[in-house]
């Protein structure tokens, strides 16, 4: 997990409280899900927070579709504000057939983008961009290989960016 931390180090602006084991097990129980290995320890390592806008660089292999994001949030345990709270059932409803969940929202991007976390078997620890506008996007297949993906902005978009403050 030497990336995360980097990345945490780089990026991170308010971290959230680590949880327990004991946590994680009832917020797996109630939402009636299994975390991937790596992703429980991420949790009990980092938990989440809020980021000053990592640029999300698509794998080389991405679709040439999917869009070019920046990442705002990625939701944790015993979060400080309800928005950022892992597991809620407002976020799990945002899908049909999420019953028990199949995706949970893990992150957001300031243009209402999700970071999706997939549990169910035939695609269990892929992380996925998903638009509002209905899109779906390949990232990673697991939580360390996301956060390889996390870089500060391109050139190009350096004019943009809001200072930091």
């Amino acid at each position: 997990m030497k990336t995360i931390e980097k990345v945490y180090r780089e990026f991170c602006r308010e971290r959230f409280p680590l949880p327990t084991e004991q946590q994680v097990s009832e917020l797996e129980r109630r939402i009636k899900v299994s975390f991937p290995d790596d992703y429980r320890r991420f949790l009990l390592e980092y938990n989440g927070g809020y980021f000053s806008e990592p640029y999300i660089q698509p794998p080389n292999d991405a679709d040439p579709c999917c869009p070019q994001r920046v990442l705002n949030l990625l939701k944790g345990i015993g979060a400080p504000h309800n928005e950022a709270e892992l597991g809620r059932p407002f976020d799990l409803r945002l899908f049909d057939d999420n019953d028990p969940p199949k995706v949970v929202p893990i992150g957001d991007t300031p243009g209402n983008s999700l970071v999706v976390l997939y549990t169910e078997p035939d695609c269990f620890g892929q992380i996925l961009l998903k638009e509002p506008s209905g899109g779906w996007y390949f990232l990673a297949y697991g939580i360390e290989e996301f956060f390889q993906l996390l870089h500060d902005w391109p050139e190009e978009w350096q004019k943009y960016r809001h200072p930091q403050g």
